[in-house]
């Protein structure tokens, strides 16, 4: 049994989004790949697939408290964890998944491996195996909310011991993303990210072949039109979205 959860974190006011996120998720990923599927959320609005268990958070707390008082409930030792506007938009590579959990096995010092690289620090990795890549946990960007593997537990002691923010602000280094690679850094936490060559998109990371998807989607509450043209054109156009309501960026 792979013993993986597949963790979605969203809000009810970016329910517009749940239609092409979640169809899309049914069509590239198996259906009995995951051995349990969690959304967490403010209200499901009854829009929700059936085959998701739903764990409600408290709107009117931090993004810190509302991200643990539902991942306490999660029992897998493994887990995925996105947000919905990782929108896939071809097949996720369940082999390698699947390997990448094998590699979490047999390492204790390693707690997760993202599916993509990341664009900031752009330089000097040490390999762990060919594909696979050691992160610089003594930088600012080692903690992201990044497509990734995880071990459960130790994303739940993150957000246990991590401050009490929100997940993003306009002060950046006050943010919880920001402040949890400290966290990280205290907890001798250690990451690897995989990358096959794939092109750089945008600024800050590169696609991803392990979970080809649109990261992300929303960019400020807009549609991430520019990062992701073509893509972005066939989800709008397969989901009938009216990209006027939210504008696009």
């Amino acid at each position: 049994m792979k013993d993986i959860a597949l963790i979605i974190n969203t809000i009810s006011k970016n329910h517009d989004v749940w239609e092409a996120f979640f169809k899309q998720l049914e069509k590239h990923v198996s259906s009995d790949f995951f051995s349990k599927k969690y959304v967490f959320l403010d209200d499901d609005l009854g829009l929700i697939p059936d085959d998701f268990e739903i764990l409600k958070y408290d709107p009117n707390v931090l993004y810190r408290s509302q991200f643990l008082s539902c991942i306490e409930q999660v029992e897998e030792k493994f887990c995925v964890y996105i947000s919905e506007d990782y929108i896939l938009y071809d097949n996720m590579d369940e082999k390698k998944v699947s390997s990448f959990v094998d590699v979490l096995l047999s390492n204790d010092d390693i707690s997760f491996i993202r599916f993509m690289r990341g664009g900031v620090y752009d330089q000097g990795y040490k390999k762990y195996d060919e594909n696979l890549f050691y992160l610089h946990n003594d930088k600012d960007y080692f903690y992201t909310n990044q497509a990734a593997l995880w071990k459960t537990e130790t994303l739940k002691k993150i957000h246990f011991m991590g401050p009490e923010l929100h997940i993003a602000n306009k002060d950046w280094q006050n943010s919880f993303e920001y402040q949890a690679s400290k966290v990280c850094r205290e907890l001798n936490i250690q990451g690897l990210f995989s990358y096959y060559g794939e092109s750089k998109r945008g600024l800050y990371h590169y696609d991803s072949i392990i979970f080809p998807h649109i990261s992300t989607a929303l960019v400020k509450g807009k549609w991430n039109m520019s990062e992701y043209s073509k893509e972005m054109t066939n989800i709008v156009k397969k989901y009938n979205i009216n990209i006027m309501k939210r504008g696009w960026s």
